[in-house]
């Protein structure tokens, strides 16, 4: 009875020894991305190389893709069989494995961990290396906004500076700038259409307009159209901007415009004075 129960723990460790030297001689690289970077919102392809520094495993192996943000599997199983790996199959003679990947539209610009499990029969291998995925979030951003202006109240003329930042990672090529018809203002430029051109990321573009704003208006809206293109893309972007005015009476008591009742005093005194010097030769003439 001893001898038998030595002779199953014997080939219980046996087995958890040829086990472990699978589980440890079992080697997985990642050895590309296609595109390199991906840009979020797009599917990659990953191919792993999967090397077998052991003799050959007794049962099939098995290479599976862990869900985790910001990775999802793309058209097809997370679990890839490679059957049984014949013994020091190395570099060219390795197996290789592809997975497609849809990466989430949120995902953070860089470098992102991508899990993997190797398995043997069903045995779990806890592999330890990490893998990354470079993924780019770099967005073609433009932001259009009024930087200056002349006009304080409404029913008055003047002039408008309308500044166009790139805050994106792109460089925008090719930007036209239009002024759309509004019923709060009247153009008076010779032309609501501005060919711009090239906007650096990071870069501010300036373009000034001379609009008449109708009266009795406390706020503006100026509706433009922008044109470009960025990343082998042509973009159209609308955008209606705010021009805040004040109120004859709060431009008054800052001082911004002339009070009629300075001018009305004024023409009454010069009235006045007129009348009396008529007056002063009438009563002359007598």
């Amino acid at each position: 009875m001893k001898n038998l129960f030595l002779l199953m723990m014997s080939l219980l460790l046996l087995s958890a020894t040829v086990l472990a030297e699978e589980q440890g001689l079992i080697r997985v690289d990642l050895i590309g991305q296609d595109p390199d970077p991906v840009r979020a919102g797009d599917v990659v392809e990953v191919r792993f190389k999967i090397e077998n520094w052991w003799e050959d495993t007794k049962e099939d192996v098995s290479i599976e893709i862990i869900p985790s943000y910001p990775f999802t599997i793309y058209g097809e199983s997370n679990i890839k069989s490679l059957g049984r790996l014949e013994g020091r199959k190395l570099s060219a003679d390795a197996v290789f494995a592809d997975f497609k990947l849809r990466v989430d539209p949120r995902a953070v610009d860089g470098e992102q961990e991508l899990l993997i499990n190797i398995y043997t029969g069903t045995a779990k291998i806890e592999y330890k290396d990490l893998f990354f995925i470079d993924i780019e979030n770099e967005q073609v951003k433009l932001r259009p906004y009024i930087a200056s202006s002349d006009i304080v109240v409404g029913g008055n003329k003047g002039s408008i500076t309308l500044d166009i930042a790139n805050s994106g990672g792109y460089n925008v090529n090719s930007l036209e700038l239009e002024l759309l018809p509004s019923d709060n203002y009247r153009l008076l430029s010779t032309s609501n259409y501005v060919y711009i051109g090239d906007v650096d990321a990071d870069d501010v573009e300036s373009e000034d307009f001379d609009i008449y704003v109708n009266r009795d208006l406390e706020q503006v809206k100026i509706p433009i159209r922008l044109t470009y293109e960025a990343d082998d893309t042509i973009y159209t972007d609308e955008h209606t901007l705010t021009l805040d005015l004040l109120s004859t009476s709060e431009a008054k008591q800052l001082g911004l415009v002339q009070s009629n009742t300075g001018m009305w005093i004024t023409i009454v005194i010069v009235l006045v004075i007129v009348g009396y010097i008529v007056y002063r030769k009438r009563f002359r003439k007598r």
